[in-house]
C-alpha cells in the first residue's frame, strides 16, 4: 500500500457508511470519507466488501423475509462465508478504517490477530442457540468487520494483522485523518433506547483526551499533517427519538416535545425536560472536548473541529428549527430528520433503523467535512458535493419499501434488533 494517502479515516459506523444496521461495499462507496474524497478529486480506497457484514436488513425487508427465523439461517450463511473466502480482497489495506460499533478506546486497542479467531466461535454459538443469541451476533459483526477492515489479505502472518485502527493510521502517514467517534460510549443508548442511564460525560471527557494525545504523538512524528475531528451529535435530532403520534408544531411555548420514546426499541421513553438536559450536556461535552484538544494542540497545530451538534441543529425541521435556506429539497421532495415513511415522503436524513443517516444525510456531513478542510487548506472541491447525484446513487430513497408506513416494520423490528442491543448492552 502507498504511503502519504491524501486522506484516511477512522471511526464507528457513522464514517464506516452503515445504513440501516447494514454494512457493505455499496454503502461503504457512500460513506462520508468517500464523499469527501470524491469531492476534491483524491484517490480513496473504499473498503471492498466481498458480502454483506452479516445481513442487509433492507433486502430482506424488501422481499418480505425479515423474522427472526430468517434473520439467522442468513446470518450463519454469511458468516460462513466469511470463513470460507480465504483472501478477502486483493488491497492490504482500505483508507478507510471506521469500523461500526466501535467506541474511543477501541481505536487503540482493536486488531485483527484478537477479532479472527473469534468468528468460528461466535458462529458455533449462534448455530446452537434456541433461536438467536443476539449477543453473540452482536460480537460476530463486530468481529467480522475489524477483521476485514484491518486486514483485508486475511493473512495472519501479514504486518496489518496486529494493528489497530491508530497504529495503522501511523504506519500509512495520511496528509489528512478524518475522525467520527464517540457516539457508542453513551450517546448510542440515548438515541437507541430513549434511557440516558449509560451516558457519563466525565468518562467520555477523559477517554477523548486519551486519544487526543495519541493523535498529537502521531501529529508530532509527522504520521498525519491535518486532523479533522467531529464532535459530537444533538442526541435529539435523531429520527429515532420522537413523540407519539405525528405532531405539526411544538407545545406552545416550549422548545421541546412533551416526551421523547425510541421508535425502533419501545417502550424507552424521556421526558422533554429529560431530553433537553441531555442535549445540553452533550453541548457542553462538545466544549471540554474542544478546549482540552485544542489546548493540547496549541503548539503542534493541525486539529480542527467540525461541529456536528450545529449541523444536525440547523437541519432539525423535526422541531420546526429548521430555516428555509437549509432545507434539502430534490425535485419538489423535502428530505429531513423524521423518521422514514414511504407514502408521505417523511425523512429521507436517516434509514430503516431511524438511527444510521441515508446517503443523503452524509452528504450533508460530507459537505461539512468539505467546507472545513477548504477554510483550513485553502482547497475547494473539483467536484462539490450535489444532493440530487447522491440521490441517484441511494437505493433505499429511490424505493423506499412499501412496507413502511412505520407499524410493520417496527414490529419486526423491535422484536428483534431492540432487545438484541438491550441484551447485549451493545450498538452498532
Amino acid at each position: 500500500m502507498p504511503d502519504r494517502p491524501e486522506l484516511m479515516a477512522i471511526g464507528d459506523s457513522i464514517y464506516n457508511g452503515t445504513r440501516s444496521l447494514t454494512t457493505n461495499a455499496e454503502l461503504a462507496r457512500l460513506s462520508v470519507p468517500a464523499q469527501v474524497a470524491a469531492a476534491f478529486g483524491w484517490p480513496f480506497k473504499v473498503p471492498a466488501y466481498p458480502f454483506d457484514v452479516l445481513f442487509d436488513l433492507e433486502r430482506m425487508v424488501r422481499a418480505g423475509q425479515f423474522s427472526p427465523g430468517r434473520l439467522k439461517t442468513a446470518v450463519l450463511a454469511n458468516a460462513q462465508a466469511w470463513l470460507s473466502q480465504g483472501r478477502w480482497s486483493t488491497d492490504d489495506g482500505f483508507d478507510n478504517v471506521a469500523i461500526a460499533q466501535t467506541t474511543i478506546n477501541d481505536q487503540s486497542f482493536l486488531t485483527y490477530s484478537d477479532s479472527f479467531p473469534n468468528i468460528d466461535v461466535l458462529i458455533g454459538q449462534l448455530r446452537q442457540a434456541n433461536g438467536i443469541d443476539f449477543a453473540a451476533l452482536v460480537e460476530l459483526y463486530e468481529s467480522i468487520n475489524v477483521s476485514f477492515l484491518l486486514n483485508p489479505s486475511n493473512d495472519p502472518h501479514s504486518e496489518w494483522a496486529t494493528r489497530t485502527p491508530l497504529q495503522n493510521v501511523a504506519a500509512r502517514k495520511p496528509k489528512r485523518l478524518l475522525v467520527n467517534i464517540g457516539i457508542n460510549d453513551g450517546i448510542w443508548e440515548i438515541c437507541l433506547l430513549a434511557n440516558k442511564a449509560g451516558f457519563n460525560p466525565d468518562k467520555i471527557a477523559t477517554d477523548m483526551h486519551g486519544l487526543g494525545l495519541q493523535l498529537l504523538q502521531m501529529k508530532q512524528a509527522g504520521q498525519v499533517d491535518n486532523i479533522y475531528f467531529n464532535l459530537l451529535p444533538k442526541p435529539s435530532c435523531v429520527a429515532n427519538l420522537m413523540p407519539r403520534g405525528n405532531p405539526f408544531k411544538l407545545p406552545t411555548g416550549s422548545d421541546y416535545f412533551v416526551e421523547y420514546f425510541s421508535q425502533l426499541a419501545p417502550p424507552g421513553s424521556l421526558s422533554g425536560t429529560d431530553m433537553k438536559a441531555v442535549d445540553e450536556s452533550a453541548k457542553d461535552l462538545n466544549s471540554r472536548i474542544r478546549d482540552d484538544l485544542s489546548q493540547m494542540f496549541a503548539t503542534a497545530g493541525g486539529l480542527h473541529f467540525v461541529d456536528i451538534y450545529g449541523l444536525m441543529e440547523i437541519h432539525d425541521d423535526k422541531h420546526f428549527r429548521e430555516s428555509a435556506e437549509n432545507r434539502i429539497s430534490i425535485n419538489g421532495k423535502r428530505y429531513n430528520n423524521r423518521p422514514l415513511q414511504s407514502l408521505s415522503h417523511v425523512g429521507g436524513l436517516y434509514g430503516l433503523d431511524n438511527l444510521h443517516p441515508t446517503a443523503i444525510g452524509y452528504a450533508v456531513l460530507a459537505k461539512a467535512v468539505c467546507a472545513r478542510i477548504e477554510a483550513i487548506e485553502g482547497l475547494h472541491p473539483v467536484t462539490p458535493i450535489d444532493f440530487a447525484t447522491v440521490l441517484s446513487h441511494d437505493t433505499l430513497l429511490t424505493g423506499v419499501p412499501f412496507v413502511l408506513d412505520f407499524v410493520d416494520l417496527l414490529l419486526s423490528i423491535a422484536v428483534t434488533f431492540g432487545r438484541a442491543f438491550k441484551g447485549a448492552g451493545a450498538s452498532v
